[in-house]
């Protein structure tokens, strides 16, 4: 289920094509976000729409979910996140890593076209408008869980190569995304 929440911006004045005429969202699908360097990566535009995901009731996030943000109707960002395990399990990619989530998923994307951010502890790819970090968890009573794949979607806004913006927010997005999902989903190992 998602929450849809419309972002106006107040007092602007017109302006010509090509500008931004609503606000940076705060938060993108549940994380809280600065205005940089978030701001890059959406387009000019009359209006914004998110479509938040649902939470459960004590706040804590859905470990499993797709949310986006539409600008002008148009999806222009999505993000994903979804375990993955090593045992077999209730639905998750059964291997670890970027490439079985990708498949898992059904992106289309071939993972000899990314770069590996080599700098991170992290399996984090990027492609020119599209971003996925992998997290290995600890093993959990509450989840099977020995993964966590988090994913930036540009296509639907694939105006220009985002990669460079990608590199600098997917890793520390996924990280708040997945503190979010609350204790004995994806802790550190």
């Amino acid at each position: 289920m998602l929450v849809v929440v419309a972002v106006a911006s107040a007092g602007c004045s017109a302006s010509g094509p090509g500008e931004r005429k609503y606000e940076i969202p705060s938060t993108l699908c549940g994380v809280d976000v600065s205005s940089e360097p978030f701001s890059t990566i959406f387009p000019p535009g009359e209006t914004i729409r998110l479509a938040e995901p649902s939470e459960y009731e004590n706040g804590l996030m859905f470990s499993d979910g797709t949310c986006a943000v539409y600008v002008d109707d148009k999806i222009v960002v999505s993000v994903d996140s979804k375990g993955s395990s090593e045992r077999i399990s209730g639905g998750g990619p059964l291997a670890p890593g970027i490439a079985p989530y990708l498949e898992s998923r059904g992106f289309g994307l071939d993972i000899e076209d990314s770069e590996l951010v080599e700098e991170s502890p992290h399996e984090v790819r990027v492609w020119e408008d599209f971003a996925a970090a992998h997290f290995t968890c600890a093993e959990s009573a509450g989840m099977d869980y020995t993964g966590m794949n988090v994913s930036i979607d540009l296509r639907g806004n694939a105006d220009r190569d985002y990669s460079d913006d990608l590199k600098k927010i997917i890793e520390p997005y996924a990280e708040e995304r997945i503190a979010r999902m609350g204790t004995g989903v994806c802790d550190n190992p």
